[in-house]
């Protein structure tokens, strides 16, 4: 998968941040469908990342100085989301960049699990196939059900059931993953009615 040229320069710009300060992080959304999925539009690029609380100035500078205008922090579902705004994209448009500074178990286990792969002209750190679908189950908007039906007809065969069924319970996804059917060849999602 290619992301769009804007697209490929603020994610390229945002990952080059990241590595050059050691923080650990994973492309995830559309991006990261379009690995495990299939590909889709999509306008922005989304990072979860880790981070020590003390490194945050050193981030938001860095982020600074690499053309990017951060806002300030803002809580989402009980997880801290910096949005950024990257200015120096080839086209004139700024492209928005999600940043979700990773907090609890679950958050920290799915940055471990990502898995390098080429997107574009680069490497980098996605979001693993199995923790994309509980990323989608958790914001549960028509769109991400649909991603993840594609991610499990993709994916049949090759996902980590235990762990999904681990995690959901955890995360109070039980009776959303038990929609999803996924046989040998193909997978499908039965929504509740």
């Amino acid at each position: 998968m290619s992301p769009s040229r804007n697209l490929e320069q603020a994610l390229a710009a945002a990952v080059g941040v990241l590595n050059h300060l050691r923080i650990p992080y994973m492309v995830m959304g559309g991006l990261a469908l379009s690995v495990w999925g299939r590909v889709r539009a999509t306008q922005d690029v989304d990072v979860s990342l880790s981070i020590d609380p003390a490194k945050e100035s050193a981030l938001t500078e860095a982020l600074l100085a690499a053309d990017f205008l951060p806002s300030a922090p803002r809580a989402i579902r009980g997880h801290r989301l910096v949005t950024c705004r990257y200015l120096k994209s080839s086209r004139g448009m700024p492209v928005q960049v999600d940043f979700l500074l990773a907090r609890g178990a679950y958050q920290h286990q799915s940055l471990h699990r990502a898995s390098t792969v080429t997107m574009g002209r680069r490497r980098l750190r996605v979001i693993a196939p199995e923790d994309l679908i509980l990323h989608k189950l958790l914001a549960s908007r028509p769109l991400d059900l649909l991603d993840v039906q594609a991610v499990v007809e993709e994916q049949a065969g090759r996902l980590d059931w235990p762990y999904l069924r681990r995690w959901a319970k955890a995360l109070g996804l039980t009776r959303q993953l038990r929609s999803i059917r996924a046989g040998p060849e193909v997978g499908f999602l039965i929504f509740p009615t």
